[in-house]
Parts: structure tokens; sequence; C-alpha cells
């Protein structure tokens, strides 16, 4: 209309919204968080935030997907890219680890969102589940391009490749942890260390020369 306001489409308020409530969240933490507070900052009514997001709880269960899928396609492609280029093994791991840590060195929300704070509301911890549970999967079949796996005791081989795969994610998740409260440690250092919890065991499993 003429001279009024633009009304927007619902996937652009919604994006709004999760813009905003990423900036609450960032600042307040999620039990102080409001959605009165989201709301204001998003310039809309609190009735109109909960018409997208019912609860406190889905709405950042939103944030923790979004976050979580953006860094996951993000070191997906990276791993894929260096593959296909012909890298080995070890250039994978180590360019897909550097991946994930430059996401989080620049993205200090999505870093508390996905490695740090887990409350325990349904809708917040089933996201967290159902993200874990695509970063396995997409971390299994990187290592079911792997020729040959060696292993010291015989499992079939898609149960061996979630075994790394889950035993690779919870290290890295892990060492995002430690990071928060150690920045002082540089992104081409972490990956160092990474290497040396898990390459060096991964470089034999995997029969890398």
């Amino acid at each position: 209309m003429a001279g009024g306001r633009r009304r927007l489409r619902p996937e652009d308020r919604r994006a709004l919204i999760l813009t905003a409530g990423a900036t609450e969240f960032a600042a307040a933490g999620y039990d102080r968080a409001t959605m009165r507070a989201v709301a204001t900052a998003a310039g809309i009514t609190t009735p109109v935030l909960y018409d997208h997001f019912p609860s406190k709880a889905e709405l950042y269960a939103a944030l923790v997907t979004r976050e979580a899928d953006d860094l996951i396609s993000r070191w997906e492609r990276v791993g894929e890219e260096v593959a296909a280029a012909g890298g080995s093994t070890e250039d994978v791991f180590r360019r897909t680890i550097d991946e994930i840590y430059r996401w989080i060195e620049t993205n200090p929300t999505g870093w508390r969102m996905v490695f740090l704070d887990s409350p325990s509301d349904p809708p917040v911890a089933e996201a967290h589940r159902q993200r874990q549970e695509r970063a396995t999967e997409v971390l299994a079949a990187q290592f079911g391009r792997v020729a040959e796996l060696r292993l010291s005791v015989a499992l079939e081989r898609d149960r061996a490749n979630r075994f790394l795969a889950d035993a690779a994610k919870w290290t890295v998740n892990a060492v995002a942890a430690w990071w928060w409260a150690n920045r002082d440690v540089s992104r081409a250092q972490l990956v160092e260390l990474t290497a040396d919890l898990l390459w060096r065991g991964l470089a034999e499993v995997t029969a890398d020369e």
C-alpha cells in the first residue's frame, strides 16, 4: 500500500524473529531471555511472535537447528571438495576440522548454542539430538569413502563408520567447548591439538599413506 508499511512475507518475518532471537539469547542467555524482549527487537508484538513460535524453547530449538545445519553443511562441502580434488584422508581431516573451527571463530552465538548451552526443555533437547545424529551421518559417509579401515576389532563396515564418526564428533565437541574458555589458543593451534587427539590413531585405522 502506498505510504503504508510493507507487509512482510511469513518467511521474512520468521527470519527477522530468528535474528532478533539470536541477539537476545546471546546477550541474556537462555534462562534470562524473554519472548517480550525478542518481540521488541524484531519490531513486532508478542502475540505475533507466539504465532510463529509457541514458546521460547521452540524458538531456541529453531535457532539451534539453523546454526548446526549451517555448520554441518559447510564442513561437509569442504570435505567433499577436498576428496574430489584428490586430497588424502589427512587432507580431508585437517581441512574439515579447520572449517569447523573457522565457523566457530566467526560465530560466537552459534558456538554457544551448538557446543555449550544445552537447555533441557524437550524441544531444545530434541533439536540437539537431531543435529548430532545428522553430524554422525555426514561423518560416517566421509569415513565410508576410505577404502579400508584397520580396526583391532572386527565390525561390520557401516557400524565401524558410525563408531569412528561418533568418536571424532564428540572429541571435536569437547575441544570446541574447551576453546570457549581458552581463546588465546589460535585456530591453527587448535587444529594441531585436535590432530594430536584424533589423527595419530586415524592415520593407522584408515591405512592412509
